[in-house]
């Protein structure tokens, strides 16, 4: 019954869509209808009932463009902080209206109406109602032949952005994302072809044959019996070298109004192959014509296709039989300037060229579906797209067996777009129209149902309906789908996951309402992990959901920038309170020491995933800011995709691109009397083998002086996986390390752009942490002995016990995740609080780092101390008050944090440490600070300015 369901479902989608204009086909004529509309709002709903079509409107708009764009609706004053504010507001009716000109030469030709992009829509020609669409992803094309006449027609549209879709809050019409937008976008045209015509063109490569199969409907409105010839031809459109195939042709009779024609178009045995890396197109060209009697009919049109086979098999993705390891990010519709996606292929091709200059070569739209110029420019770019329905929700509901053939051809008509229409049938629907229109693309080459959703049966069922519509794409059920109880969907071609099984992680970072195993936070630093354990018996490719997610200190610069649809007035509540706490003037140095440990992090989510054999690849969230959903600004790029200056592409690169050298070590910091040991490999997919490649490690100071480097043997570096290069050691008693000292590793591919680099720093062995007379250890402020010491004019190293203090935050590695939304998850638990704090800001240069290398911001060193930490808070201290090594705070909250501070006592002074140095001694970045500590205090440099109130110790010891 499963399978007879398919065929019939295919056969109604087939014969449906017929009336479609695929969105990268072109009518044979056409009238634009971009300009001025005339206009209203329809605030009670009454347009339909007054009959508003019948009546010329009074305002005006121009299109493409929007209520918003367009600055009509509600004027709004709210300032959400958890999102962007819209400036203005429309969630209902709106009607356009326009007078448009039917050329006399269209006579008796068939004429659609064409919306690239719009919401619930109803049409009327000249009074009359034409059709009404929903489709939240496809055109929306209304056939107006018996209604238009030459010469001047009414053309009238209500669009009503209040009846949506039972899809929840998709980030096709979520308002923190693209919003609920009312108007149409992109191309408006009326579009005219001959009474006998083609549509809905669907190639389907064969790549191993070199071959296309072609298929198309054959439309005749004529009302008679046509003899029919259509010819085919195609030929390269961007490759380096023009080739032209062979034309074929083949002859018709058409009785009916549709017929469904599939042929094979054989090319040659040099046609180029598409891939990431010679993104090569081709354009088939379609000329149709008939004759009836004495009148004859024609029609020409053409679609453009790459040649390639995406497939899955052995847990691994190919492309056309070469590995392919998938490097992408998540676009989740923020475009705050319109308020929807770009619409141009100019457009597009900007933003995957900024996506490739930082390495990546895939993109996952969540919960939408992008418009045709964005498939367009991906598939000259070489960017490989998993699209997903317009979907957040799981109430699937299939029909039952004996009612499947009815319900389908049912939910195929146009008079089932209302918005009382089952997910299940929407969905359907949706799903076809979104393989129909953008299915040639050769970057499409991903599909699932939507965004963390449930299970249910019908979510199986729907998956195997869509493999056999669309088999040039992989399917799946959703992203990270059952994320609170992680498993395989029988039947889906990948898994987009950030787990395996509840103890089987696959990123490096979470929530801790998610998981408190990750290895960046709760795992000792190393170039070690990898998830291949947890990937064993896994039969698809398992590509890692949402890695990162690393919040970055806000960058207020952005503010100005906010000139279009959709204001930062959350951005302006965070300036406002970081004025009011005194931290305004940090912003810029917070959201650089935050964003350098949130780049720090990212390299070892990517690194990770790349250390693993049998991965399908990585979705980033993000390197580009997603200022909704409680304001996640966790890009190295603001939500324009400019860059936040933290890292420039070029380093980014060296982690993050189709060819990676890895060093694997066990840790980063290291004693002088141990040796240097790792395992070099390279992850290498990119378009061909490396041969006699050499790799070269080289090993300098924080000087740039070469301490030590190594050739290894020539060899060839096989694309599509991991190359073992081999094992490195060196002792660093054999170098000249005038220890402490920061190290840097490099890697890199002789002759190649491929590079990467390591920090490692290398302690003394053995520190003398005995403080002089003159400076005291006192793990108890209110101690006689401390007291008398201070008053004696003597210096006090402060480092009390973190479980006595009460005026602080946990001490926490990575930047609180995605934004401070999960905080008010845990308080709704009743659960701890995360620390929420963002990394470290100091100066390098502070007498106080004289021993301790360190940069502005958090690093691998200091992974242990901040874990055995309580930052302190340091509100209501003067503005120019500073520690020494300051913790960033998450803008919600705004605390001055300090872990190292210093003040005026009386006569004496202090330093106040709240890491827990003597408790890990045995670590050497423990002791190591502490001797760089103890001889900054017993130098002449150190001379506190402030003087802290004595209530203040006695509030962080809770007395």
């Amino acid at each position: 019954m499963i399978i007879r369901f398919i065929k019939i479902f295919i056969l109604a989608a087939v014969g449906f869509l017929t009336g479609f204009v695929q969105a990268n086909e072109r009518p044979s004529a056409v009238v634009d209808l971009s300009g001025q509309w005339r206009f209203a709002l329809d605030a009670k709903g009454v347009g339909v009932t007054e009959n508003w079509p019948n009546r010329s409107l009074e305002d005006v708009v121009n299109l493409p463009g929007t209520t918003d764009t367009n600055k009509k609706g509600n004027k709004t004053e709210d300032r959400p902080v958890d999102r962007l504010s819209r400036v203005w507001s429309w969630i209902g009716s709106a009607w356009y209206q326009r007078d448009v000109m039917i050329p006399e030469s269209w006579s008796g030709k068939r004429i659609s109406v064409y919306f690239e992009r719009t919401k619930n829509t109803k049409v009327w020609m000249n009074g009359s109602l034409v059709g009404r669409e929903n489709s939240l992803s496809a055109p929306h094309v209304f056939d107006v032949t018996r209604f238009v006449k030459s010469g001047k027609n009414t053309l009238t549209v209500l669009i009503d952005n209040s009846k949506l879709p039972p899809v929840g809050p998709a980030h096709a019409v979520d308002e923190r994302t693209q919003t609920n937008w009312n108007g149409i976008v992109g191309r408006m045209e009326l579009q005219a072809t001959d009474l006998v015509w083609i549509s809905d063109v669907q190639v389907y490569p064969m790549v191993k044959e070199r071959k296309l199969r072609v298929r198309m409907n054959l439309g005749n409105d004529s009302g008679a019996k046509v003899q029919a010839k259509l010819v085919m031809s195609a030929q390269t459109e961007n490759f380096s070298k023009q080739l032209t195939f062979a034309d074929t042709s083949h002859d018709f009779v058409m009785d009916g109004s549709t017929k469904v024609v599939e042929c094979v178009y054989e090319l040659s045995k040099d046609v180029p192959l598409w891939s990431e890396f010679q993104p090569a197109l081709l354009r088939m060209k379609l000329d149709l014509k008939a004759q009836a009697g004495e009148k004859t009919y024609a029609h020409e049109t053409s679609v453009r296709f790459g040649m390639r086979e995406f497939k899955q098999s052995d847990g691994k993705l190919w492309l056309n039989g070469k590995r392919v390891y998938l490097r992408g990010r998540l676009d989740c519709a923020n475009y705050p300037l319109t308020g929807y996606a770009p619409m141009s292929l100019e457009e597009w091709r900007k933003i995957f060229s900024i996506s490739k200059d930082w390495g990546l070569n895939h993109y996952r739209f969540h919960s939408w579906c992008p418009p045709a110029a964005a498939f367009a420019a991906a598939d000259e770019m070489g960017i490989l797209i998993h699209a997903e329905l317009p979907n957040k929700r799981s109430a699937f509901r299939a029909p039952d067996d004996a009612n499947a053939a009815k319900h389908n051809i049912d939910f195929m008509t146009l008079d089932t777009v209302e918005s009382d229409v089952s997910l299940y049938d929407y969905c359907m629907r949706e799903g076809a129209m979104i393989f129909r229109n953008y299915g040639n693309s050769a970057s499409f080459v991903m599909f699932a149902l939507g965004n963390e959703l449930g299970r249910n049966p019908s979510m199986y069922e729907m998956v195997t309906k869509f493999q056999q519509l669309e088999p040039r794409a992989l399917h799946a059920q959703g992203s990270n789908n059952l994320h609170w109880d992680a498993s395989l969907a029988k039947g889906d071609d990948f898994w987009v996951t950030a787990k395996v099984g509840k103890h089987k992680l696959v990123r490096g970072a979470f929530s801790l309402l998610d998981s408190r195993e990750a290895h960046i936070e709760f795992n000792p630093p190393s170039s070690n992990t990898d998830y291949r354990k947890v990937l064993e018996h896994i039969p698809v490719p398992v590509i890692s959901h949402e890695i990162g997610s690393f919040q970055v200190s806000p960058d207020f610069r952005d503010i100005a920038k906010f000139t279009g649809v959709l204001e930062a007035r959350n951005y302006e509540t965070f300036h406002k309170r970081a004025e009011q706490a005194g931290l305004l003037g940090q912003a810029h140095d917070f959201m650089r020491a935050s964003g350098a440990l949130s780049a720090l992090c990212y390299r070892e989510e990517i690194e990770a995933a790349l250390r693993t054999p049998d991965f399908g690849g990585f979705q980033l969230l993000d390197i580009v800011d997603f200022p909704g959903q409680g304001t996640a600004l966790v890009g190295l790029l603001n939500v324009f995709m400019e860059s936040k200056g933290i890292i420039e592409p070029e380093k980014w690169r060296e982690f993050c691109s189709e060819t990676v050298p890895l060093f694997r070590m066990e840790k980063y910091a290291w004693m002088k009397h141990e040796t240097l040991s790792g395992k070099i490999e390279i992850a290498h997919y990119g378009e061909n083998d490396l041969a006699n490649a050499v790799v070269k490690v080289v090993l300098t100071n924080g000087a740039g002086e070469v301490l030590h480097k190594r050739d290894f043997a020539p060899a060839t570096i096989k694309m599509g996986g991991l190359h073992n290069v081999g094992d490195y050691e060196i002792s660093f008693e054999k170098l000249k390390i005038a220890a402490p000292e920061m190290l840097t590793l490099k890697v890199a591919v002789v002759g190649t752009k491929y590079q990467n680099s390591y920090p490692l720093w290398v302690y003394p062995s053995e520190v003398t942490t005995t403080p002089s007379d003159a400076v005291m250890i006192a793990t108890k402020w209110g101690e006689p002995s401390v007291q008398d010491h201070l008053t004696k004019g003597g210096k006090v190293l402060f480092l009390p016990p973190l479980n006595s203090l009460k005026h602080c935050v946990n001490g926490g590695f990575h930047p609180d995740f995605w934004s401070p939304m999960f905080a008010e998850a845990h308080k709704k638990r009743g659960e701890e609080l995360p620390p929420g704090t963002l990394g470290l800001l100091c100066d390098p240069k502070h007498p106080l780092f004289a021993s301790f290398p360190t940069e502005y911001h958090s690093n691998w060193q200091w992974w242990y101390l901040v874990k055995h930490s309580k930052p302190l808070i340091y509100d209501g201290t003067p503005a120019d008050f500073l520690p020494l090594v300051q913790g960033i705070d998450n803008f919600v909250r705004n605390q001055k944090l300090g872990l190292i501070a210093e003040t005026k006592v009386g006569n004496g002074s202090a330093v106040i440490c709240s890491i827990d140095l003597l408790g890990i001694k045995d670590r050497p970045e423990a002791r190591q600070l502490l001797q760089s500590i103890l001889a900054y205090m017993d130098s002449s440099k150190f001379a506190p300015k402030h003087e802290l109130p004595k209530t203040w110790f006695d509030r962080i010891s809770g007395r």
